[in-house]
């Protein structure tokens, strides 16, 4: 059975106690991306991402619960669609997946401008893949943060070296590919 992402109701307002809550009961704000993005960009900074992470942790998780089944018996496009979805209720983007031999590759068109490498999204996404793939993973900006290698996190540094020097796509996963082998 398939089930496609609700936004109805995702949030309640409660402008009386002057709270936000989404349909899960979570407490959110609502930032513009000039408040959020310096704050992004000084984690960059200081290397430290550990709370853009931790909020990606948090929206797979919503975006677990919304599936309303275990997330290892939906199907990859469900649980892309309620990631998608949840995503962009919060003002991120609208994700999607692509696959590319063994490789899985990111994109989040729409997404904000948080800090010029696109450090901030890809710690994001790799909280969310980690929320709802039940092992740590990351994220790795490529073409100027258009897309996003999915990878262990022991070679995100490497990838993310080549990535830096410009080197496309499809070397980048003919690279991983080899040392896959």
């Amino acid at each position: 059975m398939t089930s496609g992402f609700d936004p109805a109701s995702y949030y309640a307002f409660d402008l009386a106690r002057g709270s936000v809550q989404t349909r899960h009961g979570d407490r959110v704000l609502v930032l513009s991306t000039d408040t959020v993005g310096p704050l992004v960009s000084l984690a960059v900074k200081h290397g430290d991402l550990t709370a853009v992470r931790a909020l990606g942790k948090r929206i797979g998780e919503d975006a677990a619960r919304s599936l309303g089944s275990d997330v290892r018996s939906a199907t990859p496009e469900d649980v892309v669609n309620h990631a998608s979805g949840t995503l962009a209720m919060l003002g991120f983007g609208a994700l999607s997946l692509e696959r590319w031999a063994d490789a899985l590759v990111l994109s989040l068109a729409g997404s904000p401008p948080l800090d010029t490498e696109h450090l901030g999204l890809a710690a994001l996404l790799g909280g969310l893949l980690t929320s709802l793939g039940g092992r740590d993973i990351a994220c790795v900006p490529i073409e100027h943060g258009a897309r996003f290698v999915v990878v262990h996190p022991v070679i995100a540094e490497e990838v993310w070296t080549w990535s830096k020097e410009g080197v496309a796509l499809a070397e980048i996963v003919s690279r991983l590919a080899r040392e896959a082998a």
